[in-house]
């Protein structure tokens, strides 16, 4: 049933079903018209900001420019009733990190020479100022309550350490990462805007190899609350906790436990409790577990759940929260994000009844958001439509739409996607979402692709993508479904926990009964079925073809192949939380689930993509696949992308792995000539002994 907050949004519903029926009859004589170009470059709506007053709302609007190969951000500003709107800069590069200042001045982070640092924009027409100045850049920042100070997390300055003999081109490690580069807690004085003689210096209140990552200002500016990590390593658990740090002392004082994962602090207004996020068992590491919405009381020292032991996934989709709650200005409740299922939308926790109660029930999903002097300010998506900007009173179920990017999609006439609930293993149910070509019926036997979502920890909703081309498969005569198998989020702890220890077993056995289903109701053709995947996806595109032959292509983006030589690399984090280690037990298991040890059996023609420089991921795993591949005859190719991480994100690159997919798919299912398959494989002798 779809689900709306209001005849506001009824009413562009309507309209938006309207202008896309009107659409749909010339889609349907010219498929395929929706293309990759067009999808990389449809604006989005993110980085939304309430002014502390409530009167006012700040957003970046993004797009990518492929002309130009990079991504713009534009910063705009209304009143909250939707008049007034009016875009506030112009050097749009590499322009983001909004925030408000308490004394309502607006701010943001700007590359100048390859380093981004906080700015002032007056709004009165003068050009922003610079407030900080760091060798290597500005991470994040969070202003003091009377607008003197920033909290910024950065780096240590480069010459605060002894200058290095520059005859050196060796680099020592006591860890794999580097904890000089790790964010640190500066307080930075900015009273110059007011006070121009100021001489108060910036100082340095924490040191590597501590790991910092969110601050909140107690209300009077003494305190600060930290999420932390005291030792962050890819080798160790990534274990954060929550800390206390007086500002004038530098002393640091632990409030969370440090057996659970603690993070996103955030101080009542009266500035006697603390809020903050944990998670709820002690006996599972962060990646497998459910968080509990936690207030710790200043003066007594103790620590109580305000919500737990609910399935909804607190403060975001994934597996480790996203933000911050919000205290009411009174004090009396949360508010939080919270995802169950496919649905991600907005929460109000009563902290004395414990209680939890929508805010919103979108149709769509929440996007970035918002709450400030009694307004709230959201962005809703979905999987046809980029996002709306809406605010209304907290109170109040009256939004008004402040900006939109609905209106650049319009004329190609996007479905929207259907939600499916389709038979798993042994009684699991597995949700997606699937895309069908405009004009197409649930019994046209057509090709297909099968996508699985990264992670394992995280899942899929109804909510725009900017890096998924479903839509534009779909316009080129594919169905495609996205699936939510065993091991993802927003189903509760036991179907979260479903792959511990089995990475591509029960959830490649769900994503098989699904696509049974599928094909057994006549939506998808059973001879014409790809399969894709990014990151976790990717992994699991890997377990697919070395486990079947159903498919007769494949797309493997970024994604592991042996888990034993992975967790010697830089995915070790996943692997510690999922498994045994390999010399406690569990290194044959690893073997047995590897796509590695079923390379042999392999036959199906894969794509293998992966950045050169993605960390989480060794890229060292797809070239071991390729190889395995090619020594094996089996059709494939591999492309590696310079200068990209687990995100291949420049716009060109983006283009290009995207339109490889593509053109991959057209050519095994749909016979595609002209559309670029596989080279043959280099034959390879076999050994005879």
């Amino acid at each position: 049933m779809r689900r709306r907050t209001s005849n506001v949004l009824l009413a562009l519903v309507a309209l938006t079903l309207a202008l896309t029926a009107a659409a749909q009859d010339e889609v349907r004589t010219t498929p395929g018209t929706f293309t990759i170009e067009d999808f990389l470059e449809v604006p989005t709506i993110g980085s939304v900001r309430v002014s502390p007053d409530g009167s006012q709302v700040a957003w970046v609007r993004s797009r990518r420019d492929l002309e130009d190969d990079t991504r713009l951000n534009e910063l705009w500003l209304s009143d909250k009733d939707g008049k007034q709107p009016r875009r506030i800069t112009y050097q749009s590069e590499s322009t983001g990190g909004l925030r408000w200042r308490p004394d309502g001045t607006l701010c943001f982070r700007r590359t100048v020479d390859d380093e981004s640092q906080v700015f002032i924009n007056p709004l009165d027409g003068s050009e922003p100022r610079p407030v900080t100045d760091f060798d290597q850049g500005v991470g994040a920042y969070w202003w003091s309550p009377d607008s003197q100070w920033l909290a910024v997390l950065a780096a240590k300055e480069e010459d605060e350490d002894e200058e290095e003999d520059d005859k050196a081109d060796w680099t020592v490690h006591d860890r794999l990462e580097l904890p000089e580069e790790y964010p640190q807690l500066w307080i930075v004085p900015a009273g110059w805007w007011t006070t121009p003689d100021d001489e108060r210096e910036a100082r340095r209140l924490s040191d590597p190899p501590f790991h910092c990552y969110h601050v909140a200002w107690s209300p009077d500016g003494k305190t600060l609350a930290v999420t932390y990590n005291p030792l962050f390593s890819s080798l160790v658990d990534e274990e954060q906790r929550v800390a206390l740090v007086d500002v004038e002392t530098g002393e640091w004082r632990d409030i969370s436990d440090p057996e659970r994962h603690a993070s996103f602090a955030a101080f009542s207004p009266n500035g006697k409790q603390v809020a903050f996020l944990t998670d709820r068992e002690a006996d599972y590491r962060a990646y497998l577990n459910l968080v509990d919405l936690v207030v710790h009381d200043l003066q007594s020292g103790e620590t109580e759940i305000v919500y737990g032991a609910t399935d909804h996934v607190l403060a975001g989709s994934g597996s480790t929260p996203r933000h911050a709650p919000i205290w009411s200005a009174d004090g009396k409740s949360l508010y939080l994000s919270a995802a169950l299922g496919t649905t991600l939308d907005l929460y109000r926790v009563d902290v004395k009844k414990r209680q939890l109660e929508p805010v919103t029930e979108l149709a769509g999903a929440l996007g970035s958001w918002d709450v400030a002097g009694g307004t709230f300010a959201f962005v809703e998506s979905a999987l046809h439509e980029p996002g709306t900007l809406y605010a209304r009173p907290v109170k109040k179920d009256k939004p008004v739409a402040l900006d939109t990017t609905n209106d650049t999609v319009e004329s190609f006439g996007l479905l929207p996607a259907q939600k499916l609930q389709l038979p798993g293993k042994d009684g699991v149910v597995v949700e997606g979402f699937l895309f069908l070509p405009p004009g197409a019926g649930m019994n046209d036997k057509l090709p297909a692709v099968i996508e699985m979502h990264g992670g394992p920890f995280s899942r899929y909703g109804n909510a725009w993508t900017t890096r998924y081309p479903w839509q534009v498969l779909s316009h080129q005569g594919f169905a495609v479904f996205i699936a939510n198998p065993r091991g993802g989020t927003g189903y509760g702890a036991e179907f979260l926990r479903g792959v511990y220890r089995n990475f591509g077993t029960d959830d490649f056995d769900d994503l098989m009964a699904a696509v049974d289903a599928l094909v057994e109701r006549g939506v998808v053709d059973g001879d014409r079925l790809g399969f894709t995947g990014y990151s976790y996806g990717g992994l699991m595109t890997n377990v697919v073809v070395s486990r079947t032959d159903r498919f007769q292509c494949a797309v493997s983006i970024a994604g592991i192949w042996n888990y034993t030589s992975a967790i010697g690399q830089n995915n070790s984090q996943l692997f510690i939380d999922s498994y045994l280690q390999p010399w406690a037990g569990d290194l044959d298991r690893m073997w047995e689930h590897s796509p590695a040890s079923r390379a042999a059996t392999i036959t199906t023609p894969t794509l293998v993509m992966h950045g050169l420089d993605d960390e989480p991921v060794d890229p060292r795993q797809s070239i071991e696949m390729f190889s395995y591949l090619q020594l094996n005859g089996v059709p494939s190719r591999l492309v590696l992308y310079p200068d990209e991480g687990h995100g291949i994100n420049r716009p060109s690159h983006m283009l290009d792995y995207e339109t490889r997919e593509l053109e991959w798919f057209r050519h095994y299912l749909m016979g595609d000539e002209e559309a670029a398959g596989a080279a043959p494989p280099v034959p390879v002798e076999e050994t005879v002994r």
